[in-house]
């Protein structure tokens, strides 16, 4: 039986951005050209999304900005298209389809509580990370990881959501939707500096109750993949472990691959096995099942087999029986010719990194002392 549930539905390819715009319909493309290369579609469970209504949406977001966002679609329908900020931009089809992205997070959560998965995979676009709750950001309409979050825990009376980000850039607008709410934990792996632009200090640590409940891992430009690895080992996993949530939501941003032409953090389609890999663990030993949602991510072959290579590592049989497996048999198209792993440009520099934030964050967090 498959334990992963795939979320999908060539809809998300109608959402149009200008030419040469990087985040493109061919996104989802190559996911789906990867999968059937791989032989993987047919042997995961896949489900098609419902549009999010507006009380679900409105979790999150100010209801003057959905119908702002209508607004806008409306003027989209008439031919043109909408440009929001310098980065993001509506097509005719564009509101339709964001409020499929955000229901896409919904139907993942309601297949764990009801479909018997462990985990789920939402490949939609347009991506939500960068969402705030009244502006457009960074590609982004709905934060249709937030809004997962809050109708998790309004249908099921969740007390303890914990949200890993490990796209390049940081995510802001998820921090901003529970900076003083202990009751979602948020942790953003991100390069810094970067974009946004003075965005995810680990001094950013939220407010009120929130505080020490929002944990940022700014990591500088080419941490590779033992910097990732040592960042999970050191603060993502003892972290997650102490907060025991009853469900854990990946951000998973496909962009600080080595081959993505916006970042700079050379990670190789190994590394992102590996992190899935821990991923897996921390679901095993807290628990929690999984949702992960595709954020960004702009060259299609890296962001197919990566993205391919975490729903292998998700869809195994267990996370007791995957940890022994060769990397090689979790990314698609690996053997003779697999990326290696990658080092980082400075280790000293991330390592001091790493322990400058565990140092901080000791203060909230036994586990980290």
């Amino acid at each position: 039986m498959s334990k992963l549930a795939l979320i999908r539905d060539q809809k998300f390819q109608q959402h149009l951005t200008p030419e040469l715009h990087p985040e493109s319909p061919e996104r989802l493309a190559a996911i789906d050209a990867a999968l059937d290369q791989n032989a993987l579609s047919s042997s995961l469970a896949q489900l098609r999304p419902r549009p999010a209504v507006e009380d679900e949406i409105c979790l999150v977001h100010d209801p003057a900005y959905v119908e702002d966002l209508h607004r806008h679609s409306q003027a989209a329908n008439r031919g043109e298209v909408v440009q929001l900020d310098p980065d993001t931009f509506m097509s005719p089809e564009t509101f339709d389809i964001a409020k499929l992205a955000a229901g896409a997070g919904l139907v993942a959560v309601d297949c764990l509580q009801d479909g018997g998965f462990t985990s789920s995979f939402v490949a939609v676009r347009p991506p939500g990370h960068h969402a705030l709750r009244a502006k457009p950001m960074g590609f982004c309409l709905f934060n249709n990881i937030a809004v997962a979050a809050r109708y998790a825990q309004k249908k099921l009376g969740l007390k303890r959501v914990f949200i890993i980000d490990w796209d390049v850039h940081h995510g802001n607008g998820t921090q901003d939707a529970f900076y003083n709410d202990p009751s979602v934990c948020f942790v953003s792996f991100h390069q810094f500096p970067f974009w946004p632009p003075d965005s995810g200090w680990y001094e950013e640590d939220g407010v009120g109750e929130g505080k020490g409940f929002n944990v940022n891992i700014p990591l500088p430009a080419g941490s590779g993949d033992r910097g990732y690895l040592h960042a999970w080992d050191q603060l993502v996993a003892p972290v997650c472990q102490e907060y025991k949530p009853e469900l854990i939501l990946l951000s998973a941003g496909y962009d600080a691959h080595q081959m993505d032409p916006l970042g700079q953090q050379r990670i190789s389609t190994s590394g992102f096995a590996m992190l899935s890999q821990r991923l897996a663990d921390l679901s095993r030993t807290t628990g929690a099942k999984v949702v992960a949602f595709l954020e960004g991510g702009y060259n299609v072959k890296s962001l197919s087999e990566s993205a391919v290579a975490t729903m292998r590592v998700l869809n195994a049989t267990g996370a007791e029986e995957t940890a022994d497996v060769h990397v090689s048999y979790l990314v698609p198209g690996s053997g003779a010719g697999m990326d290696p792993i990658t080092q980082d440009r400075y280790p000293q520099e991330v390592d001091e990194r790493v322990g400058d934030i565990k140092k901080y964050f000791g203060k909230y967090w036994q586990s980290l002392r």
